[in-house]
């Protein structure tokens, strides 16, 4: 009879100690995540983005982590405001939670910006993916510039205003306009100086604000190249031999930034150089108070130039210059904002019996580049996006 007792005693004391109860086998801990978030910025005042963190599991106690906020190219304080070390808490059963983060809205058109939100110090659950990219994305068609500068004359002695474009337009006038896209291949890929933009005539690439056309080239992934920008000729459409040309622009600057203004003869059918290029305007951003007039013509392979610089003391982008020409036969003369600081002539370019290709017709061509062999490709001081803003293009004759 007392071995009957000892056995049951011994099989209620397994029963009570047994692996299958208490705390010796505790439920996991659920796993938390962070999701990345992209979202329009806004227009105006603030918006408010909503950052989610999921568990992986619901649990009977109460889950904390805490949420952080670190600047990548977008600034606390400026595009967003900050939270550091802030509590949120997953109650029982709770497996999503949503975290506010204020973005400082505008009306100005931007490149995309980004920030993280890093998870941290978490309490009853362990941290699966601690970070999320949250991007502002651009949703705004205006800039701030100021229209400040040099304004040409509207009329000159002995010359009529024969043709204008004031782009005050929404869109390119394609009467004077053409679009020329992509990256110069298969026939002149880079477009002969070894580019590192795709043009396009995307409105995030060429639009209208108040009167001014805006090229702006971007920082992005497209067509291969990781740069846009745009290009216009007027080829086909608007010709000139001979006058005055007023050009009111006002420049981007930065390592790797090329805007230009320049000129190719509507019938090349001697092929370049030999049929000759103006470069009415020409700048690299690196240089940022020098703009650059250029003939190139010979009989090729590569051109031979006549080429002179105008150093001013200010950088172009700081404000509005007029880039002019006076363009007669047999002579050319560059302008920076009315004062001529180089002259061509027949003559100085006669080298070696070289035929003289200036004496014809030529359309204008109008683009903002990014790197190639004379700028150099952006460095890391170089933001993006610049923009190239025209005010009109102005053309006189006799």
């Amino acid at each position: 009879m007392k071995h009957i007792v000892l056995a049951s005693l011994v099989v209620a004391g397994l029963t009570a100690c047994g692996k299958g109860g208490g705390d010796d086998n505790p439920a996991p801990k659920p796993t938390i995540s962070i999701q990345d978030l992209s979202m329009p910025e806004g227009n105006g005042g603030t918006s408010t983005f909503n950052v989610v963190i999921k568990l992986s599991a619901a649990t009977t106690q109460p889950v904390t982590v805490n949420y952080s906020t670190v600047d990548l190219a977008a600034k606390a304080g400026e595009d967003y405001t900050a939270v550091s070390n802030q509590a949120v808490t997953f109650a029982a059963n709770e497996i999503e939670k949503t975290v506010p983060i204020t973005i400082v809205a505008d009306d100005l058109r931007e490149g995309e910006e980004d920030f993280k939100v890093v998870l941290s110090s978490p309490v009853n659950g362990t941290i699966l993916k601690g970070t999320a990219l949250v991007i502002i994305r651009n949703d705004d068609t205006r800039i701030t510039f100021s229209t400040v500068g040099y304004t040409a004359p509207e009329s000159y002695a002995g010359y009529n205003l024969v043709w204008k474009d004031d782009f005050d337009g929404t869109s390119i006038n394609t009467g004077n306009w053409a679009f020329q896209n992509g990256d110069g291949c298969p026939n002149v890929c880079g477009w002969g100086n070894n580019e590192l933009e795709w043009y396009t005539d995307r409105p995030a690439n060429l639009f209208f604000q108040d009167g001014y056309m805006v090229i702006s080239a971007l920082k992005e992934s497209y067509g291969g190249k990781s740069y846009t920008s745009s290009k216009l000729l007027s080829q086909g459409k608007k010709k000139f031999k001979y006058g005055r040309i007023d050009f009111r622009a006002k420049l981007p600057i930065g390592k790797g930034i090329w805007p230009a203004f320049w000129m190719l003869p509507e019938n090349a059918g001697s092929g370049w150089p030999r049929s000759g290029e103006i470069d009415i305007m020409e700048n690299v951003g690196h240089e940022p108070r020098t703009t650059v007039g250029t003939l190139h013509f010979g009989p090729g392979p590569g051109s031979t130039q006549f080429s002179k610089t105008n150093t001013i003391a200010a950088n172009l982008a700081d404000e509005f210059h007029v880039y002019s020409l006076i363009w007669k036969e047999n002579q050319i003369q560059w302008l920076l904002d009315g004062l001529i600081y180089s002259t061509a002539n027949s003559s100085d370019l006669a080298l070696g019996g070289t035929e003289y290709p200036f004496n014809a017709d030529f359309f204008f061509i109008i683009n903002l580049a990014v790197g190639g062999n004379w700028p150099g490709s952006p460095n890391d001081q170089t933001v993006f996006p610049q923009y190239y803003i025209v005010d009109y293009l102005r053309v006189y004759q006799e």
